[in-house]
Protein backbone atom coordinates (compact mmCIF):
# COMPACT_ATOMS: atom_id res chain seq x y z
CA UNK A 1 0.00 0.00 0.00
CA UNK A 2 1.15 3.47 -0.40
CA UNK A 3 0.83 6.39 1.79
CA UNK A 4 -2.06 7.57 -0.44
CA UNK A 5 -3.77 4.65 0.78
CA UNK A 6 -2.80 5.04 4.32
CA UNK A 7 -3.59 8.34 4.03
CA UNK A 8 -7.23 7.48 2.83
CA UNK A 9 -8.10 5.01 5.58
CA UNK A 10 -7.17 7.45 8.05
CA UNK A 11 -9.36 10.25 6.23
CA UNK A 12 -12.35 7.94 6.24
CA UNK A 13 -11.61 7.37 10.21
CA UNK A 14 -11.44 10.93 10.75
CA UNK A 15 -15.10 10.77 8.91
CA UNK A 16 -16.58 8.44 11.07
CA UNK A 17 -15.32 10.33 14.11
CA UNK A 18 -16.95 13.29 12.97
CA UNK A 19 -20.18 11.25 12.75
CA UNK A 20 -19.96 11.75 8.62
CA UNK A 21 -21.59 8.21 8.04
CA UNK A 22 -22.36 8.97 4.53
CA UNK A 23 -18.57 10.61 3.74
CA UNK A 24 -17.24 6.33 5.08
CA UNK A 25 -19.78 4.69 2.84
CA UNK A 26 -18.80 6.47 0.04
CA UNK A 27 -14.81 5.25 0.39
CA UNK A 28 -15.78 2.10 0.64
CA UNK A 29 -15.90 -0.48 -1.83
CA UNK A 30 -19.46 -2.17 -2.48
CA UNK A 31 -17.77 -5.84 -2.06
CA UNK A 32 -16.13 -4.97 1.29
CA UNK A 33 -16.71 -8.57 3.45
CA UNK A 34 -16.14 -7.53 7.45
CA UNK A 35 -15.07 -10.44 9.66
CA UNK A 36 -15.99 -10.06 13.26
CA UNK A 37 -14.12 -13.14 14.91
CA UNK A 38 -16.29 -15.27 18.14
CA UNK A 39 -16.08 -14.77 20.94
CA UNK A 40 -16.73 -10.71 20.26
CA UNK A 41 -20.75 -10.37 20.69
CA UNK A 42 -22.37 -9.86 17.03
CA UNK A 43 -19.41 -12.90 15.71
CA UNK A 44 -20.37 -13.21 11.98
CA UNK A 45 -19.72 -11.51 8.09
CA UNK A 46 -20.82 -8.49 7.17
CA UNK A 47 -20.96 -8.07 3.21
CA UNK A 48 -20.91 -4.18 2.09
CA UNK A 49 -20.68 -0.65 3.01
CA UNK A 50 -24.14 -1.33 4.31
CA UNK A 51 -23.22 -4.80 6.43
CA UNK A 52 -20.24 -2.94 7.97
CA UNK A 53 -22.85 0.39 8.43
CA UNK A 54 -25.19 -2.32 10.51
CA UNK A 55 -22.29 -4.22 12.34
CA UNK A 56 -21.79 -0.58 13.85
CA UNK A 57 -25.47 0.71 14.26
CA UNK A 58 -26.17 -3.13 16.33
CA UNK A 59 -22.87 -2.75 18.17
CA UNK A 60 -23.88 1.11 19.64
CA UNK A 61 -26.79 -0.14 20.64
CA UNK A 62 -25.10 -2.31 23.76
CA UNK A 63 -23.62 0.81 24.98
CA UNK A 64 -24.84 4.33 26.64
CA UNK A 65 -21.70 5.62 25.60
CA UNK A 66 -19.64 4.34 22.72
CA UNK A 67 -16.28 6.37 21.53
CA UNK A 68 -14.45 4.39 18.74
CA UNK A 69 -10.88 6.09 18.17
CA UNK A 70 -8.55 5.11 15.55
CA UNK A 71 -5.06 5.51 17.02
CA UNK A 72 -2.62 4.48 14.22
CA UNK A 73 -2.94 3.40 10.42
CA UNK A 74 0.01 1.28 9.48
CA UNK A 75 0.95 0.79 5.73
CA UNK A 76 0.98 -3.17 6.16
CA UNK A 77 2.14 -4.15 2.05
CA UNK A 78 -1.59 -4.57 0.11
CA UNK A 79 -3.31 -3.46 3.19
CA UNK A 80 -3.70 -0.86 5.68
CA UNK A 81 -3.87 -1.88 9.48
CA UNK A 82 -5.63 0.33 12.05
CA UNK A 83 -5.63 -0.26 15.55
CA UNK A 84 -8.60 1.08 16.91
CA UNK A 85 -9.70 1.74 20.60
CA UNK A 86 -13.06 1.42 21.72
CA UNK A 87 -14.64 2.93 25.22
CA UNK A 88 -17.62 2.73 27.00
CA UNK A 89 -20.35 2.26 29.28
CA UNK A 90 -22.52 -0.90 29.27
CA UNK A 91 -26.04 -0.50 28.67
CA UNK A 92 -27.65 -2.54 31.20
CA UNK A 93 -24.33 -3.00 33.01
CA UNK A 94 -23.42 0.18 33.20
CA UNK A 95 -19.90 -0.65 33.69
CA UNK A 96 -17.05 0.88 31.71
CA UNK A 97 -14.53 -0.81 28.94
CA UNK A 98 -11.90 0.18 27.19
CA UNK A 99 -10.50 -2.29 25.06
CA UNK A 100 -8.18 -2.28 21.71
CA UNK A 101 -9.00 -3.79 18.31
CA UNK A 102 -6.73 -4.65 15.08
CA UNK A 103 -8.42 -4.24 11.67
CA UNK A 104 -7.25 -4.93 8.36
CA UNK A 105 -8.04 -3.76 4.95
CA UNK A 106 -7.48 -1.71 2.14
CA UNK A 107 -9.15 1.66 1.85
CA UNK A 108 -11.52 0.75 -1.18
CA UNK A 109 -10.67 -2.12 -2.81
CA UNK A 110 -12.18 -5.64 -2.23
CA UNK A 111 -11.68 -5.20 1.55
CA UNK A 112 -11.89 -7.56 4.16
CA UNK A 113 -11.84 -5.50 7.80
CA UNK A 114 -11.42 -8.61 10.88
CA UNK A 115 -11.92 -7.99 14.68
CA UNK A 116 -10.41 -9.88 17.31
Amino acid sequence: MSQENVDRVRRAWEAYEGGDLSAVLETLSPDLVTHVAPPIPLAGTYHGPEGLLQLTLDWAEGFDELITTAEEHIDAGDQVITRVRHRASGAESGGDIAYSVGERGGPSDNSATTAH
